[in-house]
This record gives structure tokens, sequence and C-alpha cells, in this order.
């Protein structure tokens, strides 16, 4: 066989297969690529995230070991990583069924805080003698004024009557006995036409029984019509009484009265006084104290009756102020405790006492009111006024004052550091009981004692050595 059917056949060969018995395969023909793969995005040239993350944790180490001291630091970094290496695998590469438990350390740690002078020295720590209250604590509250209701007088008509004419308007002041409203009443023209009838009656019952009177003595009439006659003019004369209280009731004045019934008296007849009554239907209600007009609901030509109030006045002499207290402080209020109450708008300050504390809560606010009294000299202020009210507490024996920033906040418990008396660089971290807090003090119900030292400046810094000491010796956050 010649080279060229060797070489025919091989191609054949390997075109059909291995063997050549298998009918040929369909050849695949791959593309080729025409763009070139995408490149990785390029790396930014310049980040702050990483030095900046570098240089707090540097400036933390710093800080820590200037606190610690460098021995100390070495110790709490051993310790914490002999806590990483029993918690995360026991030291194996083996799955955590329980983590091993910290391992306990030599001596049992006393609960206190040990700082030494120099490290005090280094972090500025302060410390100062706790004292006891001696002034009292000021409770603030938010109120307003209002008007006095003990003396505000309403104008009423205290009959059925329909208003002619209105002679004052909101906001006026006015004087005793000045005209307010004209009114117009058939039920006061029958009131006084009533007086009169029970006058007339009573007067002729008196002039029968001063003329019987006599003949009674001197037996020359009886007995019977002697009874008769004085219990008649006992009864008109009540009648005559009753009728003259309604009108003083309705408001008419005794010359007003004398005037009415004066033309039906025979003294008045001898002088020739009588009344000029050209219309006892019409009546004028008149201011009855000094003061201003605080609520107007009146109009000329409407009717009204006895259940309404055509006018208020208020004399303005005194107001009154609400504060509203909320429930947590209700017990710390009491009657007949002095209050500061600040306009601060008009920027004056006036004392006054408590003298009302209400019986119920708002179920809005959740407050309840207190009120006093206060005077108000040139009637300056006006009702609905906001007001601030400070009221004084008295000191409670017992009760200790701190600065503010010695109190120190964890897991929602105030505590402070004490120094131990027998060891200055041992501090014990005690828990206490805060009556109230100021903006530069705290009063203090109970945890401390007057003349104990405690950490003023640094109060934090030992608040977080504690932190890490309870964990460093238990193995769980505090």
């Amino acid at each position: 066989m010649s080279e060229s059917t060797h070489t025919g056949v091989a191609a054949n060969a390997a075109t059909n297969g291995t063997n050549g018995n298998h009918a040929s395969a369909p050849v695949i023909e791959r593309p080729a690529r025409t763009t070139p793969p995408p490149e990785p995005p390029a790396k930014s040239k310049f980040s702050l995230k990483r030095p900046l993350m570098i240089l707090l944790v540097l400036g933390a180490g710093v800080a820590y070991v200037a606190v610690r001291g460098v021995e100390k630091a070495k110790e709490d970094v051993i310790r914490v990583a002999k806590v990483a290496y029993h918690q995360v695998a026991g030291g194996e590469k083996k799955e955590i069924v329980n983590p091993l438990p910290l391992q306990p350390p030599t001596t049992a740690w006393d609960g206190l805080v040990d700082v030494s002078k120099t490290e005090r020295e280094t972090i500025g720590m302060r410390v100062t003698a706790v004292l006891a209250q001696t002034e009292p604590l000021k409770l603030e509250l938010n109120g307003a004024t209002d008007y006095d209701q003990n003396t505000m007088t309403k104008i009423r008509p205290l009959f059925d009557a329909r208003v002619t004419a209105v002679y004052k308007s909101t906001g006026q002041a006015v004087k005793k006995g000045e005209p307010l409203i004209e009114l117009y009443s058939t039920a006061l023209a029958a009131a006084k036409s009533d007086l009169r009838a029970k006058f007339v009656q009573w007067d002729h019952d008196r002039k029968l029984l001063d003329s019987r009177r006599p003949l009674a003595l001197s037996k020359e009439i009886s007995n019977v019509i002697w009874v008769d006659t004085q219990n008649a003019e006992l009864n008109s004369h009540n009648g005559y009484l009753t009728a003259l209280d309604k009108l003083i009731v309705y408001g008419i004045s005794q010359d007003e009265i004398q005037k009415l019934i004066g033309q039906l008296s025979d003294k008045t007849s001898e002088t020739g006084e009588v009344e000029d009554v050209h219309d006892i239907s019409k009546m004028t209600l008149r201011a009855p104290i000094d003061g201003i007009i605080v609520e107007r609901d009146v109009v000329s030509g409407n009717f009204y009756d006895d259940m309404a109030v055509l006018m208020v006045i208020s004399p303005m002499d005194k107001l009154w102020v609400w504060g509203n207290v909320f429930e947590k402080d209700q017990s710390q209020v009491y009657l007949g405790q002095t209050w500061e109450v600040e306009f601060p708008y008009l920027d004056e300050k006036i004392e006054g006492q408590v003298e009302h504390i209400s019986t119920r809560v708002d179920p809005v606010t959740r407050t309840l009111k207190i009120r006093a009294t206060i005077p108000n000299p040139g009637k300056k202020f006006k009702a609905e006024m906001l007001v601030k009210a400070v009221l004084r507490i008295p000191p409670v024996p017992g009760h200790t004052v701190i600065p503010r920033n010695a109190m120190a906040v964890i897991n929602r418990e105030h505590c402070v550091f004490v120094q131990r008396p027998d060891n200055p660089d041992k501090f014990e971290r005690r828990i206490i009981d805060v009556d109230q807090e100021r903006y530069d003090q705290v009063v203090v119900k109970s945890g401390l004692k007057p003349g104990e030292k405690i950490v003023t400046n640094g109060s934090l810094i030992l608040s977080q050595l504690y932190e890490d000491q309870s964990t460093l010796n238990s193995g769980l956050p505090l």
C-alpha cells in the first residue's frame, strides 16, 4: 500500500472514530472571541476609612495603657486572649457544643476598682464629700392664671324679662351703681302691683285695729270681733312683708319701694309727696361692685329667663393661679405650701400659697391641679396668662446632695463610686436612690451618708474600668 493510501485511511479513521466503524460526528466550531473579557473594577487610589480606623484603635489602646499602666495592660490582654481562646473552640479546631468557662482568677475579686494616685492625676480624677440636704427642693410646674371665682359677680334678671337697652360692653370698667341693662317685664309689674295691693290691705286692717282698740278696752265690742280684727291685721301684714321680700329679691332698692307705696300712705298724701310711677314694668340693673366686664351675653331686644347670665363682673384685684402636678410628684404637695409664680413675659415674680389640691387627675395630661391666690396690684396681670410655678419642698432628714457629674447610669441603675476611707486607691461602686435630678446637683434619698467621698470628674472612666474588671473576672458582660 502506498504512502498516500495509508495517509487517506488514517485521515478517514480520524474522521470516523478510533475503529473506523461508526458514523462520522458533526464538527462543532466555537466562535472566536471578538471582545476582551471585562476587566476587574479599578481599586480606589485613596481611602480614609482604613487609616481612620487604625488611628482610632491605636488611640484607644494608648489611652487604656495610660490609665492602666503597661504591666496591668499586658495582664488584661493576656486575660482577654484566654477568654477568647476558651470561648471560641477550647484551643482546638472542633465544633463548639458548650463553651469552656473562664478559668477563675487566682484570687477572688473584691468588687473594688484600684486606681493609684498617679493614675488619678493622669485622668484628672476629682473627689468630693457628700453633703446633707439643707436647701429645699424646687418642683417646677407649668400653669396659667384665672379669674378669682370667689370675687366674680354674675348679673341675672331674676325674672323673665325683655332687654330694652345695654349700656356696657366686655372689657369696660364699671363703678358700683352704674346702669348696666334696662329690662321690661310683666312679672316685675305683677310683683309691684301685688306689693301695692298688699300694702293697701294691711294699711286698712291696721287702721281698723287702731280704731277698735279703745272699744275693746271699754267692752263696747265683743271679744270675738276684737280677736278677728287682730288676726286680719296680722295676716295682711304678713302678706305685705312677703310681697316686699319678693321685690327685694328682684333687686328693687328701698328707695324705689318707698316711692312705689308712698302715694298710698295718708302721711305722704298730707305732705303732698306723690310718686310718679309712669311704668312699673321697667327696671334698671346696676353694677353691684367696682370691676371689669369680663363676660357679656346679652343683646338688646332679646327675651331672657331667670336662669340667664347676662354679664359677669370681676374686681381683678386678685387672681387664681392653677399649676399642673404630675402623678409621681403628688406626694410632695400639701396645703399651705409656698410657691413662687413667675410671669416669663413680664419678668415678674410673686409668691402665693397652695390653697386647693384637686381630687381628680386629668385623664389627658395625667396631672392634678393645684391652686393659689395672688394679688394683682394695678390690674396688670390678666386671666389665662402662662406662668411658671416653683414649689419649695422642705429638706428631708437623711437625704444627701451630690454633684451631677458624680452619678453614672449602668443598666438603668444610678450609681456612684465611693472612695474607701481605709485605702484611697480603692473605689466602691454603690447603687443610690435618686429623689430629684437638677442641672448641677442630684438629691439622693438613700445609699449615701454625709461626709463620704465620691468621685466627680472621672466617674465615667471608673464605670468603664469596673465593667471591664467584672467581665474579666466572670467571663460575662456586666
